[in-house]
């Protein structure tokens, strides 16, 4: 099964491709709407958990070697033992539970990732590749819980920055209250909104240059 058929309904998905067809009979502009569960698997962050599962049973047997006395003689070869025992258990539990893996995961690190593969999806959609340069990738990674929205270059040379805020906060606090699709729906009007508030206007010869879906990115956890 599909990430969008896990999270949307085919009517969620109807509303939401016909949603970008009315923000863009507004503007020349072309929006790209791409979903995906999360942005990198993480995999890295197994490593650690073993080092910290490692940490924790070397120092728990030492404790209890001095309080209980589990052992007689070779106590250092048992707690280099004990060590490498909580390292490999550590390593299979972070590797087989993504879930468990994500919470060790900086939040400086998954905004890194977040960017990285919005980017990635800009190219990989060819949001570029429309005849004025006025593509808009709206990318949401879900387990990040993050909301990027990347205009080509035409449009991010009129309209500033900080106007996107908007459009980023209406699909957070959707997928807060549990209505993704309605504040997906939301998010792409107002562009629709501000794309027109800014002048970049529908031209008569306007073609639909990139398709109206909702992008399935994938889950890399």
């Amino acid at each position: 099964m599909s990430v969008l058929a896990r999270y949307f309904s085919k009517s969620d998905l109807d509303e939401i491709k016909s949603a970008v067809g009315e923000a863009e009979s507004k503007t020349s502009a072309e929006i790209v709407p791409f979903f995906a569960e999360s942005s990198h698997h993480y995999k890295e962050w197994s490593w650690f958990g073993a080092f910290l599962t490692g940490g924790i049973t070397g120092i728990s047997f030492y404790t209890a070697q001095n309080v209980y006395g589990l052992v007689w003689g070779n106590e250092s070869m048992f707690a280099i033992l004990s060590v490498w025992v909580g390292a490999i258990i550590g390593l299979g539990v972070f590797t087989f539970f993504p879930k468990l893996r994500f919470l060790l995961v900086p939040k400086n690190s998954k905004q890194y990732f977040v960017e990285l593969r919005a980017k990635e999806a800009f190219l990989e959609e060819e949001v570029f590749r429309t005849k004025n340069r006025t593509g808009i990738l709206i990318y949401i990674s879900l387990y990040e819980h993050f909301v990027r929205v990347y205009p080509d270059k035409e449009i991010a040379r009129v309209v500033p920055k900080s106007e996107w805020n908007e459009a980023v906060r209406l699909i957070i606090e959707g997928m807060k209250s549990g209505k993704k699709k309605e504040g997906i729906v939301s998010s792409i009007l107002f562009c629709g909104d501000l794309l027109k508030k800014y002048n970049i206007k529908i031209e008569k010869d306007d073609k639909n240059e990139i398709s109206n879906e909702i992008r399935d990115g994938g889950n890399l956890m």
